[in-house]
């Protein structure tokens, strides 16, 4: 997606407690990265996308759709080798991930899973959007997005279970706003010289205009004040990526969904796809956790950086959560291999 270059990437088997980890090897330099766990800890900022940190300055970028898949498809232990340093996009969603996955299988393990179940609501705020976690049964989602010029406010809501996930969230594709390359281009010096400030201000402004998709009446989810915690200044420091790195060499059609003034160009998989790919990249990015969550996920405008910061703060409340053996799904108890 961003590079612009081929990369090749191996689900292998794990033993139970080994979690999702990495070994990285970049084909142009033949350095190495080894037993990179996909954790909190290593998260480090990106551009448009969630990576981890393998080290002497090196990333390992966009894990989020194929995190989505795993943590979708109830595996929680899997050794995964990169050659290169970037997961590829495929066609912009999860579905392909779901697929390999279903087809290599998932072996039951004798360790018995364990979720973080929430206790008490906790929200963090930030960049036009929030996330709470809620106490509740299972794992839902209320995801809302409002920020899409054309598009007025998108929401979906309901469980993320491996069936609903696949049917309803893994389809959906990475999108990119057209609107933002006009918007970008009414900011230029050209464009100040040769539009009056009336009519550039009128063209920037119906770069906004409301043409929702999903019918009338949606709102966005409500953030809750009383719920709200602070980022403290080491996460916020995290956040946000402060070198220069590759952006969107390799996005193109077929590879991620195109925006343009409410539409998505060549036609949409559901008509509300975009607000269904933050839901896609949130459980990818919740992933990091390391455990399944029990609760109940509220967010409007969720980015990547948010929910980093969320699970980090989230981390350091225990008051807010606890660690809870996770009742056996379908057949049998237990940790998942892939195979």
């Amino acid at each position: 997606m961003h590079t612009g270059r081929s990369a090749r990437v191996t689900l292998a088997p794990a033993p139970a407690g080994h979690g999702i980890r990495f070994a990285v090897r970049c084909p142009r330099t033949g350095a190495r990265a080894d037993d990179v766990p996909a954790g909190t800890a290593a998260w480090v900022a990106s551009r448009m996308s969630t990576a981890l940190d393998i080290g002497q300055g090196r990333k390992l970028r966009t894990i989020e759709h194929l995190m989505a898949g795993l943590a979708a498809s109830r595996i929680d232990n899997a050794a995964i080798t990169v050659e290169g340093t970037e997961i590829p996009i495929l066609d912009g969603s999860a579905s392909r991930w779901c697929a390999l996955i279903d087809e290599a299988g998932r072996v039951p393990q004798a360790r018995p899973r364990q979720a973080l179940r929430i206790r008490a609501p906790f929200q963090v705020d930030g960049m036009h959007g929030f996330l709470r976690a809620e106490p509740g049964d299972g794992f839902t989602v209320d995801v809302s997005t409002d920020r899409l010029p054309g598009f007025g406010v998108l929401r979906w809501s309901g469980p993320i279970d491996p069936g609903t996930f696949r049917a309803a969230i893994a389809p959906s594709r990475s999108f990119g706003n057209a609107s933002l390359i006009w918007r970008t281009a009414l900011k230029t010096r050209l464009a100040r010289a040769l539009l009056p400030g009336g009519m550039r201000d009128r063209l920037w402004a119906r770069s906004f205009d409301s043409q929702t998709v999903c019918g009338a009446g949606l709102v966005p989810a409500s953030p809750r004040p009383e719920h709200r915690r602070e980022i403290g200044l080491e996460t916020q420091a995290r956040m946000h990526p402060r070198d220069r790195e590759p952006l969107l060499r390799g996005a193109r059609p077929g590879r991620v969904a195109i925006l343009l003034g409410g539409r998505v160009l060549g036609g949409a998989r559901f008509p509300d796809e975009p607000v269904r790919h933050k839901i896609l990249d949130l459980v990818g990015d919740l992933g990091l956790a390391g455990r399944p969550i029990l609760g109940r996920i509220v967010a409007n405008c969720p980015t990547h950086a948010l929910t980093f910061a969320f699970l980090t703060e989230l981390m350091r409340h225990p008051e807010c959560w606890e660690i809870v053996p996770l009742a056996p799904a379908g057949t049998g108890r237990g940790e998942s291999g892939t195979t």
